[in-house]
Parts: structure tokens; sequence; C-alpha cells
């Protein structure tokens, strides 16, 4: 066909143009489709959690016990709090006031008094002395005992009888007498009689006390202990029936029967009241309830709250924590909406500041696959809650869950994004605790020490050895902080004024200062043990294998690569081969070398299943390819892809070993039976024109350096094997070959491999065939060199 058939017009020049559309379209139609705006979505929540929690809208308590504060601290709104030692004694005061509750139980003094009345109505049968019986004349004794005559003689039976019978002559006078008694009796039956108070004086008032009838709790009457004590009411008594009998009767006989009754019931007043220990500590509790909280005011114009150079101890951090609540109480809505939009912008800035980064990295999963951003902004999340609750006081353990964050994110996202990401949560860590860039350093320096130090972790040790290092720099960041920022200074002291340092005090060496600075650097040694027995949840959760992990399965003695041993030996040898050439180049690049050997062991696990189809378990002469056709052949061959990761999700393999099965062949052409079936058909007149995408596998290519090495490596292998006389030269054609032909086929497009790492990889490859294909001297009576 000639050139001028082969020439376009110019409108057919044209219409093969195909111009652009405008950036801003595609970029909108990346950030609104369903999968963006999901992580956009999860990045605002992971936000708001953050403000809810942390309270963006309120300053944080910024002082810790220890703290010596460089300046004066002043109050800045007007407040009161609580004076404790006041409150304290008005309670105890008022406990000592209660009233305590008596029950009385008035029926021994009706008895009593009925007593009295049956002695003197039974004397008074007798008209005369002579008539007395014995009974008698000891009621008589008992009524007159005790009494004197008017002319201060003992009362005699007759005298006694007398008065009786003069007092007590009608009925009428019956009647005066009982109301002479009501009066005097009814009183001390209404609030009752006791020997002693049963409480004493710690437990309610000495003086009075409340009293309720017996059955009748609701209507209780405060009685003056005094005139219910019975050593007082047995005085008293005498002058109370004496008046009432005067009252009545207005007779000296009256009189002298008063004092005979006096004398009968003195020695026998009962007692009557019995302590309610229910009722009364019920009601010492509501009364040192009831009193009100005694406080202290202060205003802005007061004064330092804390002086210059004094350190906090706990009546000082009450103090600054009713002030910092005050304060907080009366910022308006508009101040709260302003400090929540501040925090809120500060997380943005942050969000946009860690994805650019991450967005400029080689791996930018992290942002752009939703499981991934999932996992790491729920790392960071639970990250700063636990930092916050572990920062107050007595506790001060932030740096445990940072250091333990920094390990876990570099593990998960390697070294430069868990810097990044490290800084960002130490700031916000600060931000959410104490606003002190002091705190940010320090945070920052065990998140920067544990990154940097964490690197391949091989050994149980490793961490152990971590945490010390860590624990050694947060120690000595600490101390040097605590000196440049004036925590290692003087103390205010209640001391003479010297100058204009009144009252403090200088420590050469700084004991509070190092005691902090060493329980931080304890709580930085604990995240070693912590985290070792931490790692296998977070190699699972992130779906990361360390060396230690990767170790125990690079074990020759692993399941699956003893089935493979025994199923396809010459699979297995292959696939050993393979794993000492890859690690070698993946080192010689920086990449993962003992993952890519992981890898290489595992790479093709699914010939087992057929591995009498591969030509390194094929006896010589022995070809079942012969008997297919090169389509069914390319069947066969590329099966061994996809069955051997269905395999090894069996296993539970982990992912990245997983990768390395789907991806060592990449989209790579089987270009043996593709070059056998191209052959055919041009044989053939009949014969269909052949499509290369059937012969090629599926892929995925190879997403990063380590899967582009175990390409390389697993190809080189495969072909050294088939050379006459490997020698240098012909090992360094056939790498160059090799990989050149795979780097033009776009193999190694996604996976970020430069054209310098390339040339590394080819040349340690070739170092590594000659030393496997060296020569060797043949000896005279040799007939063979091997």
């Amino acid at each position: 066909m000639s050139s001028t058939s082969n020439a376009k017009t110019r409108s057919e020049r044209a219409a093969n143009l195909r111009v652009e559309g405008y950036p801003w379209r595609r970029v909108i139609e990346r950030f609104t489709s369903v999968e963006a705006l999901m992580r956009l979505g999860m990045a605002i929540l992971a936000a708001i959690v953050l403000v809810i929690f942390v309270r963006g809208w309120e300053p944080p308590f910024a002082y810790r016990k220890g703290f010596i504060p460089q300046r004066a601290i002043l109050p800045r709104v007007a407040f009161k709090v609580v004076d404790q030692e006041k409150t304290y004694a008005l309670r105890i005061q008022a406990g000592r006031e209660v009233l305590c509750i008596y029950e009385n139980n008035k029926e021994p003094i009706v008895q009593l008094r009925d007593a009295v009345k049956d002695a003197l109505f039974a004397v008074r049968e007798a008209t005369n002395a002579t008539e007395l019986t014995a009974k008698h004349s000891h009621s008589l004794d008992q009524l007159g005992a005790t009494v004197l005559d008017f002319d201060e003689t003992p009362l005699s039976h007759e005298r006694a009888l007398e008065a009786i019978h003069a007092t007590l002559a009608t009925d009428a006078d019956i009647s005066k007498f009982d109301a002479a008694m009501r009066e005097v009796l009814d009183p001390i039956e209404e609030i009752g009689l006791l020997r002693s108070l049963s409480h004493d004086i710690e437990k309610g008032n000495q003086r009075y006390i409340r009293v309720f009838k017996i059955g009748d709790e609701t209507k209780k009457i405060e009685a003056d202990v005094q005139r219910i004590r019975v050593a007082e009411v047995a005085v008293t008594l005498r002058s109370s029936l004496e008046r009432e009998f005067r009252n009545q009767f207005g007779n000296a006989n009256a009189i002298l029967l008063a004092r005979m009754i006096h004398s009968y019931m003195a020695s026998q007043l009962p007692v009557t009241l019995t302590l309610r220990e229910d009722l009364s500590n019920q009601a010492r509790i509501d009364a040192i309830a009831s009193v009100k909280d005694a406080t202290i005011s202060y205003d802005p114009t007061f004064g330092a709250l804390v002086p210059i150079g004094k350190t906090l101890d706990q009546k000082e951090l009450d103090l600054l924590r009713a002030e910092h609540a005050a304060y907080t109480s009366q910022l308006s809505i508009q101040e709260r909406v302003q400090r929540t939009a501040a925090f809120a912008g500060l997380i943005v800035a942050l969000y946009m500041l860690c994805g650019f980064f991450i967005y400029q990295s080689l791996d930018r999963s992290l942002i752009t696959n939703s499981l991934q951003l999932l996992r790491m902004l729920t790392l960071c999340v639970l990250c700063i809650i636990f930092a916050v609750l572990a920062s107050s006081d007595p506790f001060r353990a932030e740096v445990i869950p940072v250091t333990l964050t920094a390990i876990i994110a570099t593990i998960a996202f390697g070294r430069p994004t868990s810097l990044m990401l490290m800084a960002a949560l130490s700031l916000v860590v600060a931000f959410s605790t104490r606003v002190d860039l002091s705190e940010f350093i320090v945070l920052a320096s065990a998140a920067a020490g544990s990154t940097l130090l964490c690197g391949r972790i091989r050994t149980r040790t490793r961490l152990i050895y971590v945490g010390a290092g860590v624990a050694a720099i947060v120690f000595m960041t600490f101390i040097g902080l605590g000196v440049m920022t004036g925590q290692a200074g003087g103390v205010v002291t209640d001391g003479p004024a010297v100058g204009s340092l009144q009252g403090t005090q200088f420590s050469l060496f700084p004991v509070q200062l190092a005691r902090e600075a060493a329980w931080q650097a304890i709580c930085i040694l604990l995240c070693g043990p912590l985290m070792t027995g931490l790692l296998p949840f977070a190699e699972k959760l992130f779906g990361v294998q360390t060396d230690l992990s990767l170790l125990e399965l690079s074990d020759m003695s692993h399941p699956l690569l003893r089935q493979l041993a025994q199923r396809a030996p010459g699979t297995y040898n292959h696939s050993i081969s393979v794993a000492a050439l890859a690690e070698s180049a993946a080192d010689s690049i920086g990449a993962h070398g003992l993952l890519v050997r992981v890898g290489a062991c595992f790479h093709d696990i699914g010939k087992m299943f057929k591995p009498n189809y591969f030509v390194e378990n094929q006896a010589p002469g022995s070809n079942r390819h012969d008997t297919l056709q090169p389509a069914m052949s390319t069947l066969v061959i590329i099966a061994h892809v996809k069955d051997g990761s269905d395999l090894a999700r069996q296993h539970r393999l982990p992912k990245p070993v997983i990768d390395f099965i789907e991806q060592h062949h990449g989209t790579t052409l089987v270009e043996y039976f593709y070059r056998l079936a191209a052959k055919k058909s041009e044989q053939d007149p009949h014969g269909e024109e052949i499509s290369e995408s059937t012969f090629r596998y599926p892929g995925p290519k190879p997403q990063t350096r380590e899967a582009a090495v175990l390409m390389i490596a697993d190809a080189v292998e495969s072909a050294s094997r088939a050379l006459v006389e490997p020698t240098a030269s012909r090992l360094q054609n056939l790498v160059d070959q090799i990989a050149m032909k795979k780097l033009l086929d776009g193999q190694f497009d996604e996976c970020g491999l430069t054209l310098q790492e390339l040339d590394t990889i080819k040349r340690s490859l070739i170092k590594s065939l000659t030393a496997i294909y060296h020569g060797r001297v043949k000896y005279p009576d040799q007939q063979t060199a091997g």
C-alpha cells in the first residue's frame, strides 16, 4: 500500500484530535464520587468526635501539680470557692447542736401517781393511830419518814394521820387533791423524765431535746433537760406540790400532806425517756446537710491567686480549677462558637497538611482507599482520646498513647508518614490539654524518637530497646525544657523578703523536675512490653507484617511450603532460588528484602495443583502441553496465579504475601504459547487472528517496588536455567533483555520504580547469578566439571 493511501486529510486529522475537557470538571467529578464523599464523611465525623470529646468550645485547664508559674496568676472573672475548713467546722457545730429525739412512755408516772393515791386512801381508813395495821404503818413511814413537822421535828404517825384526815375529809377535798396532782404531774408526764442524757456532746445538744409520746412520732415537743432530769425534778417537785395544795386547800395540813407526797415520790421517780438512735441520727444528718457551704469570694481586683514562682500544690490547683470553671461558665455563645471554629480550623489545616504530604508520597492508598483511611482516622482519634484522658493529675501519662501510636503508625504507614502524622497528633493533644509549647515538644520528641528508632522489628526485645531509647530522649528533653522554662528554679516560701525575691528559695538540683522527668521515662519504658503484646493485633488490623512475623512465615516447615516441596519439588527449588535473588536485589535499592523473600517463597504455590504442566517439574522427554492447544495451555499456566491467591487466603496468609502472588507476573504475555498460536494461525489459511490479550496474565501490575523486584527475579531465574553456558556476559545480556522487556511492556508503571533503581536491581541480579553459575577448575581425572 502506497504512502499516498495512508495519508490523512486535514479534516480527518482534526477529527481525530481529542480535546481535553476543563481540569476543574475532572476535579469536581473526582470529589463528588460516592467513594470520595464517603472518605470526606469519615474525616468530618472524626473531627466532630474530637471537637466534642475535648470540648473544643472551652479552653483546657492548663495547670498541673508541681507547676511553677513564671508570672503571677490573676483571676479573669469574679468567682467563689468553698471554704472547706470553715464549712467542715459549721457542719460539726450543726451536728453538735441538733436536738436528739427521745421517746416518752408516761405510764410509769401514771402508775406512781396512782400508787400515792392508793397509799393515802388506805391510811385514811384508819381513824386513829391504834387502828393502824402493819401495812398502814409501812405506808405512813414511806409518806413521812423524811418529813419534818412545822416545828422541825420528825413527823409522827398521829400527826401524819391527822393531816391526811383533815385534807381529804370530803369528796370535794378529794377532787381538789386530784386537781392539784394533775397540775403538778401532767407537765412531767408530758415531757418525761431521765436520769442523764444517752447521747454525748458530739452527737447532739446537751441542753435541749425533742420528745414525742410513744406511738406518735409526728408530734414532737422541745424539752429543757433541766426540767426532765430526775435529780432536778425531785428538788422542784416539793415546791410545786406545796404551791398547788396551798392554792387548792389553803391550810397547814395540806402543806404537810404535800410534803408527805413529795417524800413518797422523790425516791421513786421513774425514767420514762428512751433515746431513739435512728431518728436522732437522721435529724443529725439532715442538720448537717442543711448547712450551706461557706465561701470565699474573689474578683479580678483581688490580686494574684498564685504568686510568681509558687509551686502549685493541691490547694492552689483547687482554687485555679474553680476560677477556670467560673470563667468557662461565663463564656458567651459567640465566644464558644469562635473557639469551636478555631479548633475545627486547626483540625482542617492538619487534615490538608497531612493529606497533601501523603498525596505526594509513593503510597496514596491511605487517602484513596476508604478502609485504609478509616483505620488511620480511628488510630488518630483513639490516640487523642486516650492521651487527653491520661494527661490529668495524678497520671500525666499522655506520652504512653502517643508513643504506642507512633510505633503502630511507623509499622503500618512507614517512617515519613508516621513523622508527619505524629507531629499533627502531638499538636492536637498539646492544644487539648495544656496549650503549652513545652507539652508539644515533649510529645513530639517521644513520637519522633519512637518513629526513628523503631526500624525493623526482627526480635522480640527490639521494642524494649526502642522504649529504653525513647525514654532517655524524653527524660533529657523534659529536663532541658524544665530548666529553660523555669520549672527547676525557686520555690516561694513563707520566709522573709529578700529584695524583690520575697520568700524564694533556690535548689541547685531540680529534684521535683527530675522526679517528673523520671515518671515520663518510666511511662515510655512500659510502652515496649505493652507494644510487644499489642503487635500481633496491630499487624492484623492494619494488614502489615513486621520482620518478626515475616521470619515466622519464611520458615521452610510452613505447611504450604512442605506441600509444595512434596507435590512440585522443581517449583519449590525455583522459589528458594528466586527468594535468594530477590532479597539481595530488594536490599540493594532499600526495599523490604525480607518481605520479598517471603513473597518469593509463596509466589508459585498455585502450581502444586497441576505441577506437571510446568517445565521445572517435568521429566525429560515428557510435556503435557504437546497434546493441548496453545490457548488451553495458556489458561493452565495463567491459572496458577488465581489458584495460588485462593490457596493463600484459605491458609490466612497476610495480604502483602497474597499481593506478591497476584502481581508477580503482572499483565505480561505468555510469550511461548502466544508465538506458537500465532505460528499455527499463519500456517492455517482459515485461522483467526490471534489476540494478544488472550495470552496475557490478568494482573494487576506490580504495585510496589518489592513486587517489581520479584517479577524480574522470577523471570531471570527461570530464563537463566535455559542458558547452555551461563557466562558472566551472557547472564548480563539476559538480565538486561528481561528488565528492558518488562519496562517497555509497562509492567513498572504503577510501582514507582525508577530507572536508577532498575539499574541497581540488574547489577545485583547479575552479581548473584554470576556467583551461582561461577566456573570451576577441571582436574585431570575428572571427565566433567560440575
